[in-house]
């Protein structure tokens, strides 16, 4: 009988070459999702900078019209103090 040689396809190198091949595939396909999300991310980031922003001009616009409607009405109380405490101290001179 003759001997049953043993047929190797590939070998030891081939293989080790396929695991590195397996193993750069899933690195590139991880990096490349990474990518698409920080992608997303900045999008979203930029979107939330820009409501930020209009927010921040509205809050700024209310609290101007906030402030001169405040004025106002101290500009008033203050007037009508003032009329009051003459009016006290006219009617305390005439009894005089």
């Amino acid at each position: 009988m003759a001997k049953e040689t043993k047929i190797v396809k590939g070998g030891f190198r081939a293989t080790l070459a396929l695991v590195i091949s397996i193993i750069a595939l899933i690195l590139s396909i991880v990096a490349y999702t990474a990518t698409t999300r920080e992608e997303e991310f900045n999008v979203h980031i930029k979107n939330l900078q820009t409501s930020l922003e209009k927010m921040k001009q509205e809050s700024s616009k209310q609290i101007e019209k906030l402030r001169d409607e405040t004025g106002n009405v101290l500009e008033k109380l203050g007037k009508t103090v003032k009329k009051k405490q003459d009016t006290e101290t006219q009617e305390k001179q005439a009894k005089q």
